[in-house]
This record gives C-alpha cells, sequence and structure tokens, in this order.
C-alpha cells in the first residue's frame, strides 16, 4: 500500500511538475535560459524527487524517484511563452493524447522554478 501511495504522489508530480527546452520567461532570451541538460529536482524530507534529461530536439526523458524507486518516461515537449507543453510517449501510464501544462521561469541559468496549478512552486537546479 506505501508503495502505491508514494507511486501516486510521484505521478501527480509528474502531471504537475513538467520541463522543457527553451523559451523565454522575462529573465534574459532564450540562449540564455536554455533548459537542454539535466535538471534535478529533490524533496529530501518526502523522499521524492524528478531528474528531466532534455534533447535540443523537443525529446527527453523524465525520471520519477520515491525513495528506492525510480521510474523513467520518455517524452517531447514545446515551449509556448513561459509555459510548458510535455507528452509522455511509448508507456502504459499516459497517453499522446494527454497533455501537461505548467508555467515556468527562470531564477538564474542555472535554477528554474516551475509552477504547479495551485501555484506550488519546484525549484529544479541543472546538474
Amino acid at each position: 500500500m506505501k508503495k502505491i501511495l508514494i507511486l501516486v504522489l510521484v505521478l501527480a508530480l509528474a502531471c504537475v511538475f513538467m520541463v522543457a527546452c527553451g523559451g523565454n520567461s522575462g529573465g534574459g532570451d532564450a540562449s540564455e535560459n536554455s533548459l537542454t541538460g539535466v535538471w534535478k529536482y529533490e524533496d529530501t524530507e518526502n523522499g521524492i524527487g524528478a531528474v528531466y534529461d532534455l534533447k535540443d530536439d523537443g525529446t527527453g526523458t523524465y525520471t520519477m524517484i520515491a525513495g528506492e524507486e525510480e521510474v523513467t518516461y520518455e517524452l517531447k515537449y514545446e515551449v509556448q511563452d513561459n509555459h510548458l507543453l510535455v507528452t509522455y510517449v511509448n508507456n502504459d501510464t499516459f497517453t499522446e493524447e494527454d497533455v501537461f501544462d505548467s508555467e515556468f521561469s527562470f531564477q538564474d541559468a542555472n535554477t528554474l522554478i516551475v509552477k504547479d496549478s495551485f501555484g506550488e512552486e519546484m525549484t529544479f537546479v541543472r546538474q
């Protein structure tokens, strides 16, 4: 039961907090604030996290971490203004019609703030 609860919590994170490549959030131009590369979120208090490995071609992976458990999904993305539109591909959990939209901004070139629909923020750090 505990594993199911953790998996549900991590999946909820996946739905709300998506990262993509490029875009301009007002903190500089897209070349300054490129999201291409590896970004990591850690919540040590709750033992959960996420890692995005984002490519220039609009593809990448998202790894959900809950304690010792890890699940990785392939993804496609696009940026519209300061919104990330992410679709997961080649999996049994999400369909390619499921598009997840999150607002983002840069704190600096290595720190990304992603805001969910409830206004909660998560901080991702470039690795």
